[in-house]
């Protein structure tokens, strides 16, 4: 470190710190990325030099240049040629770039990803935050902290790497990838570079995933056909069908402009495949979807039965819930009629939208199925993209293995809890210092009480009298901000665990991602204690005041289960019916309840809690005859009103496997229940539901 001279600070994450540093001997800028060892896993860290490794062989003008790197005991830093500018930065100042300076951005990046194709190394996370711009304003593709330097033998990835705004839908539907999928992400780069946000842009995971599996593009009319054409060309659905690198250097759009480097590799990526190996690479790809299939089915045999117990703090929760030009154009007209973006069969209807100003032709089709809910909010979905922050590039889980003393933090926490209850909010009105409170629920080594500690103390301004409802707004939108619920079910999650299972390393690094982590083992019932039950509890409490107040945090809600992949933890909590606390039931039942009320665009959640396979015989299936005559009125309450939504945003073949004589009968019966408010919604139910041909055909 006493070669450089430390200017200032150029960003922070969760690696560590980025800093502006002079070279001592040579009096030039580069960048010092210092990452810390302490908290990190094997597997981290061994990610970390797999990145210094990938990067050190890189050399090409368009890629940040890396000098040197070196270890301390405890840090590992890296250093880097130094770029002036961030294309983000740009993006936020004015919004989106015309076509003439795109176009030379796209000539830099294509020339950094065909030299990285070249050499058989996949970026896997390219996005605009990952761009640099030097003092010539030449694009430079840095951050390879998800590439992989593919061996001779590799022909398509599994694991799930990237940013979801930026991932091709293979990778959404957890298909196995290659090169391809760098290809649509440049894609999706370029299009948000010309129209300021990426061509699919929501603040749900959920309705993203549901827009790159089935929506088509918005096309701009303003842009040239080569730029057209090379957009289609990359942006297509079916990888099989996006440009080759072939058809890509000998595209109008880009060719005579592309920076070429010998490689290295004998078998590039760039290269049309023999034959033999076009064979190897499928059969490579079968055997990853049986492989994955195996893991699934491996995953759902290892949960365990578990349960909760305890006394709640007390809530009230809602019951509802273009000689070049012309031959471009032709071959963008025919990748329309190929683009799986577009039905080949469908009938198109083009109706004019707007982003920015700018005039777009929607291309319509009649086969958008169960889409078609979704799209009164397609032009508010893509301005969304003016909003730098998108949640999604901030909803991570990353985990926090620092060492945690528990006594510490009760004092704390209990210190805090008495300020807020005394009046003083400020530790829950300003995000910093809310993100310190929250930090325990992502953090493996922190006990049940404190988990518990902070559940209350989040409760606290809910229920204590004298807040004004100014303060509630602010602590609402505070929440929001440092995802609340999203680390509550995060710490669900970690609580459950078990601990001798070696599955930290799925979780430290940031997941970007919709999909589901690796199987992962937990707890048996008989391992849980009555502390475990009361911290499950609270936490339930807790997320179901939440969403009832606000829709966002039902959002967020909803992302955390795909994110995480709880189905089988949400299935497993609603069929203890048998336990003596009751209350953790009734809570999910009202935030799904509330879930299909409100989006019910979500509502698939359900389906894959209630159809989750259950090989573990030790966990039984939801059972909605028990829940009917269970003692606990708010239970049988809570049941009826699910019910009546189920009905109304659940498929019939799904409805069906549920219901039977038992639960008709039992419904009815709650008609004369001798509560009233049970009385009230199982007449509610019933008059709901016995129009309904199932309904009808039960006897």
């Amino acid at each position: 470190m006493e070669k450089y001279e430390v200017i200032g600070t150029l960003g922070e994450g969760s690696f560590g710190r980025v800093y502006k540093a002079k070279q001592r001997s040579s009096g030039s800028f580069v960048a010092l990325k210092v990452i810390s060892k302490r908290g990190r896993s094997v597997k981290e860290l061994k990610g970390f030099r797999r990145e210094c490794e990938i990067q050190r062989d890189l050399h090409h003008p368009n890629i940040i240049q890396m000098l040197d790197s070196f270890e301390t005991e405890n840090e590992i830093v890296v250093i880097t040629e130094f770029a002036h500018k961030e294309l983000t930065g740009v993006l936020g100042k004015v919004g989106y770039l015309s076509e003439d300076k795109v176009q030379k951005i796209v000539w830099d990046l294509v020339s950094a990803l065909y030299y990285l194709h070249s050499n058989r190394v996949l970026h896997r996370d390219l996005k605009p935050q990952n761009i640099l711009l030097d003092i010539n304003n030449a694009a430079k593709l840095c951050d390879f902290g998800f590439a992989r330097n593919m061996s001779t033998g590799t022909h398509v990835l599994t694991s799930i790497k990237g940013t979801p705004l930026y991932m091709a839908p293979e990778l959404i539907d957890e298909q196995p990838y290659d090169y391809t999928a760098d290809l649509w992400s440049l894609g999706c780069i370029i299009y948000e570079l010309l129209m300021g946000s990426p061509p699919f842009c929501t603040a749900s995971i959920l309705h993203l995933i549901r827009l790159i599996r089935h929506e088509q593009i918005q096309w701009p009319t303003f842009l040239s056909d080569n730029c057209i054409s090379f957009l289609k060309g990359l942006l297509q659905k079916n990888p099989l069908k996006r440009l080759t690198w072939e058809e890509i250097l000998e595209h109008p759009f880009v060719k005579g402009h592309i920076i070429i480097v010998t490689n290295t590799s004998a078998q590039p990526l760039t290269r049309p495949l023999s034959p033999n190996t076009s064979h190897a690479k499928e059969q490579q790809r079968k055997e990853s979807i049986k492989n994955k299939l195996v893991k699934i089915s491996s995953k759902n045999n290892e949960v365990q039965e578990q349960t909760t117990s305890c006394k709640p703090i007390k809530m009230k929760t809602s019951k509802q819930s273009d000689s070049s030009s012309i031959e471009a154009n032709k071959k963008s007209l025919n990748q329309d009629s190929q683009n799986n973006n577009v039905p080949e069969n469908s009938t198109k209807n083009t109706t004019p939208s707007n982003i920015n100003g700018k005039t777009l032709i929607v291309e319509e089709n009649s086969l958008n199925l169960n889409l078609k809910k979704d799209n009164s909010k397609n032009t508010e979905t893509v301005n969304l993209g003016n909003q730098r922050k998108s949640s999604l590039n901030t909803f991570n889980f990353i985990e926090d293995n620092q060492p945690i003393e528990t006594d510490e933090w009760i004092v704390f926490l209990t210190k805090t809890i008495q300020e807020v209850i005394n009046g003083e909010m400020i530790s829950l009105t300003q995000s910093t210092q809310t993100n310190v409170l929250v930090s325990p629920l992502k953090n493996p080594n922190a006990s049940p009480k404190v988990i518990s500690f902070v559940t209350r103390l989040l409760s606290i301004p809910f229920v204590v009298k004298g807040v004004t409802s100014s303060c509630l707004l602010e602590i609402r939108k505070v929440y929001s901000e440092v995802k609340v619920v999203p680390n509550l079910v995060y710490a669900i999650k970690l609580l459950l665990r078990d601990s001798g299972n070696d599955s930290s390393s799925d979780t430290t690094s940031p997941i970007n991602s919709p999909l589901p982590l690796s199987a992962e083992r937990y707890r048996r019932l008989s391992e849980l204690t009555n502390e475990d039950f009361q911290t499950l509890e609270y936490i339930f409490m807790l997320i179901a005041h939440l969403v009832h107040l606000d829709d966002e945090f039902l959002i967020q809600f909803c992302d955390a289960v795909v994110v995480l992949s709880i189905y089988l933890l949400m299935k497993l909590f609603l069929s203890f019916t048998y336990k003596t606390s009751i209350r953790i039931v009734t809570d999910i039942l009202a935030v799904l309840t509330r879930l299909m009320s409100r989006l019910p665009e979500n509502s698939d959640v359900i389906e894959k809690t209630l159809l989750s396979s259950v090989d573990n015989q030790e966990m039984k299936q939801v059972n909605f005859v028990d829940l009917m005559r269970h003692s606990d009125s708010l239970l049988r309450e809570r049941t009826c009103y699910f019910l009546i939504w189920f009905s109304r945003t659940q498929q019939l073949n799904v409805i069906k496997m549920f219901w039977n004589f038992t639960v008709k009968d039992t419904l009815e019966a709650l008609v004369y229940d001798s509560i009233e408010t049970v009385r009230n919604a199982a007449e509610y139910a019933v008059s709901e539901l016995k129009n309904k041909d199932y309904y009808k055909e039960v006897k």
